[in-house]
């Protein structure tokens, strides 16, 4: 089926949006202290911090492109159906994004494994586009709980 209306933004709009909510969530996330410090310096943890959000913002962003463009047309009609199918898609979105995230941290810390499980990271995530389209509902535009966008 054919998307009448297909989501777009410029490249430009997505990196500047995707840049400052990457900084939001960085900077709560050094404050909160959720990554060990190890040996690093306050700017190099708080680098490291915002690199792995970057990869999962923007990944996240270009992963729900996908599903809201294209996947979701070709999909049955029953929405029951449809909220299942964006869960799923969100925990099976999430893989590629905590391996890459995962590299990342290993290329600021020079070891492996920090990050923890990926299928814990799946839920999380899920989690996450559950509290952003949330936040989306709240300012009246179209979210996956009003519709599966």
């Amino acid at each position: 089926m054919k998307n009448p209306e297909k989501f777009t933004e410029s490249f430009t709009k997505t990196v500047i949006r995707t840049i400052i909510t990457t900084t939001i969530i960085a900077i709560i996330l050094y404050w909160l202290h959720v990554f060990p410090t190890g040996d690093k310096s306050k700017l190099s943890l708080f680098e490291m911090i915002w690199s792995i959000v970057f990869c999962i913002v923007f990944g996240g962003h270009w992963l729900e492109l996908l599903f809201i463009n294209y996947i979701k047309f070709a999909l049955p009609k029953n929405i029951l159906l449809l909220y299942f199918i964006r869960i799923v898609y969100w925990f099976l979105c999430s893989v590629p994004l905590f391996f890459i995230a995962d590299l990342v941290d290993n290329l600021f810390s020079h070891n492996t494994g920090h990050l923890g499980h990926w299928w814990a990271f799946g839920f999380f995530y899920i989690a996450i586009e559950l509290f952003m389209h949330a936040i989306m509902q709240i300012r009246s535009k179209k979210s996956f709980y009003n519709g599966v966008y």
